[in-house]
């Protein structure tokens, strides 16, 4: 790209007055990675309608903005999260010959620093697109992801931002459980069988992985087993760690919700013929049969609870 070519030098004196004097090497990719999320957007606006006229026929402009974003969502999911698991994957098996193993806390990589460019493009899409059309749990989401995935190129925590940018590892399920429900296949089978998978790797991804490396995480910038040299520069040190704290809760908030949300499609009751309770022996066993009552595919009370949407129906 001839533009980021002829930026970086401009651009280079500034990014070392800001301390990220690695940025500019990556810009072309966070260019690339801007537009790229920008023209998903614009396809899905396009596409969509066409491939499901019935169904937009129903929808409100609100609606159609969050088909779109949600696609996005989808798209970077499962094109960063692999990315970002073969480098995580290549540090710990290469150990102490990889840059990011030999220096944890300022080793710098440019095959890490190209796959946080990626991720840097789409926070400033996120950004953007949450400030216009989303509420304050995306929009707090969205910056600190932004600000911080621009300080990693100090560089700093560059080992330590793989963990996190891991957890999108369940964004695509919690996107496809939104799209069925829109395309009217709310409490399908499928649906079910995403839900637990949604729900599997949120566990797994966020709340287990996320706040072991969290944990990790604040151990190494407290408590180091040996003095960091130089010292974190301060303002570095609370933002991330703040950053931490705020990106955490969120994850448990969204949790909630999101359960609330699969329980609300799901709740297993005994068939109408058989009295009782539930007992699992029985139905294991096959002599109680349980059906499963789905009420309704709003989620706008759980969603708005958790901070993810604005106020007003969306359909």
């Amino acid at each position: 790209m001839g533009l980021a070519t002829d930026l970086s030098p401009w651009l280079q004196p500034y990014a070392d007055q800001l301390n990220v004097p690695h940025m500019p090497t990556h810009l072309q990719t966070i260019l690339r990675s801007v537009l790229l999320w920008t023209s998903l957007q614009l396809l899905s606006s396009g596409l969509s309608p066409r491939l499901f006229p019935k169904t937009f026929a129903t929808f409100s402009k609100k609606t159609r903005t969050s088909w779109d974003i949600h696609f996005v969502a989808f798209c970077h999911a499962v094109v960063i999260t692999p990315l970002c698991a073969r480098i995580w994957w290549k540090v710990r098996q290469q150990g102490n010959s990889h840059p990011l193993a030999v220096d944890r806390l300022y080793g710098y990589d440019y095959e890490a620093g190209e796959v946080y460019a990626v991720a840097l493009g789409y926070f400033i899409w996120d950004s953007y697109i949450s400030i216009r059309h989303e509420g304050p749990g995306f929009v707090a989401h969205g910056l600190v992801a932004f600000t911080a995935f621009i300080l990693v190129y100090y560089p700093v925590f560059m080992y330590d931002g793989l963990g996190f940018l891991l957890w999108e590892l369940s964004t695509p399920f919690l996107n496809i459980h939104w799209f069925l429900d829109k395309l009217g296949m709310t409490g399908t089978t499928l649906q079910l069988v995403n839900a637990v998978f949604l729900l599997g790797t949120y566990v797994g991804a966020r709340l287990t992985f996320g706040v072991y490396n969290s944990i990790s995480f604040f151990k190494f910038v407290v408590s180091p087993p040996t003095p960091h040299h130089p010292p974190i520069p301060r303002y570095i040190a609370n933002f991330y760690m703040t950053g931490n704290v705020i990106l955490n809760s969120l994850n448990f908030f969204w949790f909630r919700a999101m359960v609330r949300a699969v329980q609300k499609r799901f709740t297993a009751k005994p068939k109408p013929a058989e009295a009782g309770a539930i007992d699992p022996k029985k139905v294991l066993r096959g002599q109680q049969g349980v059906s499963v009552g789905v009420r309704g595919n709003d989620d706008e009370p759980f969603e708005r609870e958790a901070g993810v949407i604005k106020g007003g129906k969306s359909q």
